[in-house]
């Protein structure tokens, strides 16, 4: 059986390959972004934000230890919803990238632990790192919850067309 010589080349239409011989003065398709070919950027998106969520359960769950929290404060608050925060995070980034209702729960934990800062902690090592670290897997959870395909079609949408 004889093989002819094909390329292959992407119809931006389609989003798949075409595999047929190129026209002699068909020029080669430059793909504008929102096209099949740009369709994994969201989940990169969500893998490094929810990455960096990992990153601050983490330091939840070490920073009684690291910064000495006192005898009065809550040390299970953070050292708990750390590992939540970090075992959903993790999971998002492993490729539950449809999954957006785990970001939600972080946003949520999020709002806790910047309330219980205040509520639970009584020296100010603790106020300080448990309210800004609920600050922050607040805003990353809500950054990962907001990265989906239909959130990357419509930001492509409203960029102009060059």
């Amino acid at each position: 059986m004889a093989t002819r010589n094909k390329t292959r080349t992407r119809d931006p239409r389609l989003g798949r390959y075409d595999d047929r011989r190129p026209a002699p003065d068909e020029a080669p398709v430059e793909m504008p972004v929102g096209t099949p070919l740009h369709r994994a950027s969201w989940r990169e998106e969500v893998a490094g934000v929810s990455s960096l969520n990992v990153i601050a359960g983490i330091w939840l769950i070490i920073s009684p230890f690291v910064l000495s929290y006192g005898p009065l404060d809550s040390m299970w608050n953070p050292i708990v919803f750390g590992a939540i925060v970090g075992v959903l995070a993790a999971a998002r980034a492993a490729g539950a990238y449809r999954a957006a209702v785990l970001s939600w729960v972080n946003m949520a934990i999020g709002v806790w632990l910047f309330i219980s800062a205040f509520w639970l902690a009584s020296t100010p090592r603790a106020e300080w790192s448990v309210g800004i670290s609920g600050i922050v897997v607040f805003i990353l959870g809500a950054w990962s919850a907001s990265a989906t395909e239909a959130a990357l079609a419509r930001r492509d949408s409203r960029r102009p067309q060059v």
